[in-house]
């Protein structure tokens, strides 16, 4: 059953914890989207003065109280809905089936609806995924099926990476994020891999890419660090990041701290070294913008590595590790790290106003900071005293 109505797509949200439980649930944070309606009473959004909320089983209808839902529930939204449900457990069948034969292409079904998504996590969603995650590196998907990036099809899509306001990515789902990392030992290992191949292949300056796939390529790269730097906004997402794991449950703060300076930092590390020379300019990263989506990704794990405890000794320990140059350090302290911490205060993508008060706020920092360092190990002023004549 294809329902595909643009502006039920556009509102859909971030799933909660606590899903199951819920019959209704709130769209994002974002500016009211015009043509939405209650189902029950025919209110519109606008004049509604409010969000509406939408049926958290099929995602189709939305409603201004639960009032309005209870009664079209029982008028005829759950005859619908049932349908509408069970149509989206067979497409869940069907898209891990297309997956296990390399075809991503229907992936747009597990991003809009809960249902299929839980039918294909049964059936072997997350290790399908690992499994493609590698062979995307190794070049071994075929390219005719319409997408560009195996990985952005996945990472988008599962983790409901929604573009909702002037083609910006406002949400991600933290939940399917969290078990996806707890699915397996090695599963934020091979999607991390697979988000930095595709940075890779955007930050390479000797890049023979045509134009045109060179478009495509970058606008991967972007939605998959856009997706992933959303749901790293969340403090429970960070927690299975560094403390949980599929193979002994839960990590000391002694295996946290050698899982991300031994395994994480690392790989970050190559993007940089000899002063970020690997990155690209021009038409190959257009305006720095894979650049600053690693430096955002960078932040938020040290953000996290820091308050999290995972180092009491050293919080600093893993932004250290990537040893930064003056241009480096001045870039990261006054654009990524504003950006990452004030997002992650907010919960949610911080407008462009407040990172502009934000960056501000951070420069006038840094320098201050940079300039009682100089001061402090700076060389002592001796006054020489003027010779006074006999």
């Amino acid at each position: 059953m294809e329902l595909e109505d643009p502006l039920v797509k556009a509102m859909r949200d971030c799933a909660t914890e606590d899903l199951v439980d819920k019959i209704i649930t709130p769209n994002p944070g974002n500016p009211l989207i015009s043509g939405l309606k209650c189902e029950g009473c025919g209110i519109s959004q606008e004049d509604a003065g409010k969000e509406l909320l939408r049926c958290a089983r099929c995602h189709q209808v939305c409603y201004c109280s639960r009032e309005c839902q209870k009664i079209h529930w029982k008028e005829s939204h759950k005859k619908i809905c049932n349908q509408v449900t069970a149509a989206d457990k067979e497409e869940g069948k069907r898209v891990i089936e297309e997956m296990k034969q390399g075809d991503v292409s229907s992936m747009q079904k597990l991003q809009r609806s809960d249902a299929a998504y839980d039918v294909a996590k049964k059936f072997g969603l997350f290790a399908t995924m690992e499994g493609l995650f590698q062979q995307d590196m190794e070049g071994e998907l075929p390219n005719d099926k319409g997408y560009f990036s195996t990985t952005q099809e996945l990472i988008t899509h599962v983790f409901k990476g929604n573009r909702e306001v002037h083609d910006r990515y406002t949400c991600a789902c933290k939940v399917r994020m969290k078990e996806y990392i707890l699915s397996s030992p090695t599963a934020w290992d091979n999607m991390m891999d697979a988000t930095l191949f595709q940075a890779k292949l955007m930050t390479n300056k000797d890049s023979r890419l045509d134009v045109e796939l060179g478009a495509w390529r970058h606008s991967a790269a972007r939605d998959v660090f856009a997706t992933i730097n959303l749901a790293l906004l969340h403090e429970k997402v960070a927690k299975a990041l560094f403390f949980k794991s599929r193979a002994t449950g839960k990590r000391s703060s002694e295996e946290a701290r050698e899982y991300a300076l031994n395994i994480m930092a690392p790989k970050l590390k190559s993007f940089f070294k000899n002063g970020g020379e690997g990155f690209a300019s021009g038409q190959v990263d257009r305006n720095e913008t894979i650049q600053n989506n690693v430096n955002h990704f960078t932040a938020l794990l040290s953000y996290w590595y820091r308050t999290l405890n995972v180092d009491v000794d050293d919080p600093n320990a893993f932004i250290n590790f990537m040893l930064l140059n003056d241009e480096q350090e001045f870039k990261y302290e006054t654009i990524a790290r504003p950006l990452a911490e004030g997002s992650i205060q907010y919960g949610r993508m911080m407008t462009m106003d407040e990172f502009s008060s934000a960056r501000a706020r951070a420069t006038a920092e840094y320098k201050k900071r940079k300039g009682n360092t100089k001061q402090k190990g700076g060389k002592r002023k001796v006054s020489k005293k003027k010779k006074v004549p006999r």
